[in-house]
């Protein structure tokens, strides 16, 4: 995964750190644990924050991440997450997300799949508006956000991001 780093992360995760950190009762996939430890908390292609590894980082997988899987399960309880396209409530109810785009997409890991020590990877609609699959790593993720792929992943409207990090 080539990326050029714009700046610097003033969080980055410690790798002993995030190999002891648990999402769930589950642990962070290899691919994050990677990624926080060599670019940490930061804007990708200038649109997609992924959140800190860093666990009391305000704007970390644990702590925004939990906000914000808050939310994904009061949308199903409330009943106003659209189960389309390609969604069911029971793998909603699986996930667990780790980047938002500032366009209001969310990232999440499906903690009940996956291989090799990764969790598939879904987007999930602005304003809780559907779900779509992503990848199944985040170096995958990166390289179809970064494609012609992003149109399958965030929507036809999305051409591909430039391969930047900014840290935050």
């Amino acid at each position: 995964m080539e990326i050029q780093v714009v700046s610097k992360s003033s969080s980055l995760g410690d790798a002993q750190e995030l190999n002891a950190i648990r999402i769930l009762g589950h642990q962070l996939p290899a691919s994050y644990r990677k990624f926080s430890a060599a670019f940490g908390y930061g804007r990708l292609g200038g649109l997609v924050i992924i959140y800190s590894g860093d666990p009391i980082h305000p704007d970390s997988v644990i702590i925004q991440g939990g906000r914000v899987k808050s939310f994904i399960d009061e949308s199903i309880s409330e009943d106003y997450f659209e189960f389309r396209p390609a969604s069911d409530e029971r793998r909603i109810g699986n996930l667990y997300p780790f980047a938002a785009s500032e366009n209001g997409e969310y990232f999440a890991w499906d903690l009940n799949s996956g291989e090799e020590g990764e969790y598939l990877i879904y987007c999930i609609g602005a304003r809780m508006a559907g779900l779509r699959y992503a990848a199944r790593s985040l170096d995958e993720l990166f390289d179809k956000l970064c494609g012609d792929s992003i149109r399958g992943v965030m929507g036809p409207g999305y051409k591909p991001l430039p391969r930047t990090f900014e840290g935050l």
